[in-house]
């Protein structure tokens, strides 16, 4: 999708002309184009909240001078903006500014203008009934323009033309992506035409491969291979310099089967494709780039390599909240563990999988009632010249038919009245005795709800019986809190406390899965801790996980299978002479705040603010439990300072779903929570934390198990 004013040279042509002929006028006219040149040319990119700044001031200035072609500059350039961070209602919103203010101008450019930005912020935002619809105005009045040529500037022709070309390619984009791909050709073809007659080499090598991705999607191999291969030739010639459509063109000719492409050189394009998407930071091209590798040759590839593959995808996926790319993700995921025989893997990609591709198929069926309705647009356009020559016919007949149609309908009545009663009578039979069964069933159902509902409740008593009391954790930890909060009736996370003579251990652990299941684990976890204490005598942190994975392990390796199940945990061992602690970890970290601006060169990250400092100190990145790759693990000893308060957190607080736009938590607010309220004592931070999680959950279901420990010594 081509933006059909931002594409153009329009803003810098404007913007300087603006800094000359402008610095006549009054100042405020100087200042609004020294803003937008500055927002636009230097920060859009770099620093969006500088952009918005100074696209603010640049606005402020425009509605001083009254002029309302100006004004309606500067709210395009805000809703560019808008654009830029995605917040496509705001762009939608200044773009029908921008519109209003044109029109008051009697300018026909920036009217054109703003209807093609209006369709692309419509397309944005997946309306592709009114995208096409503003694209279709903006033809029209390019169009318009172009009639009198006698009374343009070559400035004002160009604007126009390159205008033209633009929603076309656009119209084509939209047509495209509703699945009207013969359509989306059509206007593709017309766009290439103008471009080519413009010399515009970096727009023609856009269409080659836009035509080649449709042709693609309609099955015509050849041609798609054909027009991949016009667009290579060119973006390789001194013409154009375009590295943006030459990785997408690369990735997309890799992933068409029974292109004649050879092994090597589909690799190549591939990992030339990623490399460049890499160095100009196309993060959702790459995990497209690694996943068409995947689905392409998950019959080649060894495992270990797909493996790699699917867990770089999904980190930046993660990383970036690419929700777009998961449904694909969990697909190809499913294969591999299928084929690798990892069931219950496959099973829970599988079932993640078939959730998004509902909300997909909802989606693609709202595109093909759009696609209906632009269907039937243009049918009727045709039906109506067909229904004036028809129209006395189609009168007479009319009436013919009515005719029948009214001694139908009576005949029918008469029939429906006579069988009525009969009919009534035996709906009602087989209506009551549907009734009865399903009230039977009701009771069946209630019965076993009601069974397996005792069950777990009792197996409950039966995990909180491995759980450590309160007033246990208070009689050595006094200046202390514990958030935990299970998903389900049973938990999958749980908090370990155990003492001897000389040392105090503290964990808290996640156990794989939730509910039911994961209290299964977590019991075997929690007797391996206690084994490791208890009868092997183990004080030292990274000890007790290593004899603690060979403990869990063994035990799952009784079933038979090669069961993975495990716990990430976060332990601290305490020496009560010292004060000093050490920790180690699998996956999970412990956090320490402290007073002041601290450092300590075994921490991992540190973060300043409110006169604290917290430092993260990282386990390592193994389960404790079967894993591809298992070392022994490490720990850190670490001097206490006074009124260091230290924290343990299993993944369930930061990976809640909530907010304004639902999404995950993460950590970034509640070490913002620590540090600013690090100073209240240990009940008033539980409180606060507690309100955090719930404020943010709202009436969002919480999707796991949440276990938090916080702690001062003294």
């Amino acid at each position: 999708m081509i933006s059909g004013a931002k594409k153009f040279t329009v803003l810098t042509i404007a913007l300087l002309c603006a800094l000359t002929s402008f610095s006549q006028k009054e100042d405020s006219t100087d200042y609004y184009a020294r803003y937008y040149f500055i927002a636009f040319q230097e920060y859009e990119y770099v620093d969006t909240d500088l952009a918005k700044k100074y696209a603010d001031s640049g606005l402020y200035f425009a509605s001083k001078t009254g002029d309302p072609y100006m004004i309606g500059k500067a709210h395009q350039f805000k809703g560019w903006y808008f654009q830029d961070i995605a917040r496509f209602d705001k762009a939608i919103e200044e773009f029908s500014k921008s519109l209003a203010s044109f029109k008051k101008a009697k300018n026909s450019q920036g009217q054109a203008d703003a209807y093609g930005n209006l369709g692309n912020a419509y397309y944005d935002n997946e309306d592709f009934q009114k995208s096409l619809d503003y694209q279709l105005l903006s033809l029209d009045m390019n169009r318009k323009i172009l009639e009198d040529t006698s009374s343009l500037t070559e400035e004002e022709y160009q604007n126009a033309y390159i205008g033209r070309t633009y929603a076309l390619h656009n119209i084509g984009s939209i047509y495209a992506e509703i699945g009207m791909y013969k359509k989306a050709l059509e206007y593709e073809y017309k766009s290439i035409q103008y471009e080519l007659e413009s010399e515009n080499w970096q727009g023609v090598a856009i269409s080659y491969n836009t035509i080649g991705k449709t042709h693609r999607d309609l099955g015509n191999t050849d041609s798609a291979v054909y027009y991949y291969q016009k667009a290579f030739d060119l973006l390789a010639s001194d013409k154009v310099n375009d590295q943006y459509t030459y990785a997408n063109t690369l990735q997309s000719y890799a992933a068409l089967e029974n292109s004649g492409l050879s092994e090597e050189e589909r690799n190549q394009m591939w990992l030339e494709s990623l490399k460049l998407k890499h160095n100009f930071g196309d993060i959702e091209g790459e995990v497209q780039t690694y996943l068409d590798i995947v689905e392409f040759r998950i019959d080649v590839i060894d495992p270990d390599s797909t493996s790699k593959l699917l867990e770089h995808a999904y980190n930046l996926i993660e990383e970036y909240s690419l929700d777009g790319q998961l449904e694909r993700y969990f697909k190809l995921y499913s294969i591999y563990n299928s084929k690798i025989g990892q069931y219950d893997s496959a099973y829970f990609a599988l079932e993640n999988y078939l959730e998004l591709k509902a909300i997909s198929d909802e989606k693609s069926h709202a595109q093909e009632l759009i696609a209906g309705d632009i269907k039937h647009q243009l049918e009727t356009d045709f039906a109506l010249k067909e229904a004036r020559h028809d129209k006395e016919i189609a009168e007479f007949q009319n009436i013919v038919y009515l005719s029948i149609i009214c001694f139908i309908i009576l005949i029918t009545i008469l029939a429906i009245f006579v069988s009525s009663s009969r009919r009534r009578k035996r709906i009602n039979k087989l209506l009551s005795e549907k009734n009865k069964l399903i009230q039977v069933q009701k009771e069946i159902v209630e019965e076993k709800n009601k069974s397996i509902s005792d069950s777990i409740v009792y197996a409950r008593r039966l995990q909180q019986a491995i759980l450590p009391t309160t007033e246990q954790v208070n009689e050595y930890l006094p200046n202390s809190f514990l958030f935990f909060r299970p998903k389900d009736i049973v938990s999958g996370d749980f908090y370990w406390f155990e003492s001897n003579e000389d040392h105090l251990f503290i964990a808290v652990a996640d156990c794989t899965g939730h509910g039911v299941p994961g209290a299964m684990v977590s019991v075997v976890c929690s007797n391996a801790l206690n084994r490791c204490v208890k009868e092997h005598k183990l004080n030292s942190p990274k000890d007790i996980l290593n004899k603690a994975r060979d403990i869990v392990i063994e035990t799952f390796a009784k079933s038979g299978d090669n069961v993975a199940d495990g716990m990430d945990i976060s332990l601290v061992v305490l020496d009560r002479k010292s004060k000093k602690v050490r920790f180690a970890g699998a996956h999970n970290s412990l956090w320490i705040v402290r007073k002041g601006e601290a450092q300590d060169d075994l921490s991992d990250n540190s973060q300043v603010a409110d006169g604290n400092t917290l430092l993260e100190y990282k386990g390592d990145k193994q389960p404790v439990g079967l894993h591809s790759r298992m070392v022994d693990f490490t720990e850190k000893e670490i001097d206490l300072l006074e009124d260091d308060t230290l924290y343990l957190m299993s993944d369930g607080f930061a990976d809640q779903f909530g907010g304004p736009d639902n999404k995950k938590l993460k950590y970034a607010p509640i070490k913002e929570y620590l540090l600013e309220h690090a100073h209240h004592n240990m009940k008033q931070q539980k409180e606060g934390l507690t309100y955090l999680f719930d404020n943010w959950r709202s009436n969002n279901e919480q999707i796991d198990d949440v276990c938090f420990i916080g702690f001062r010594l003294n």
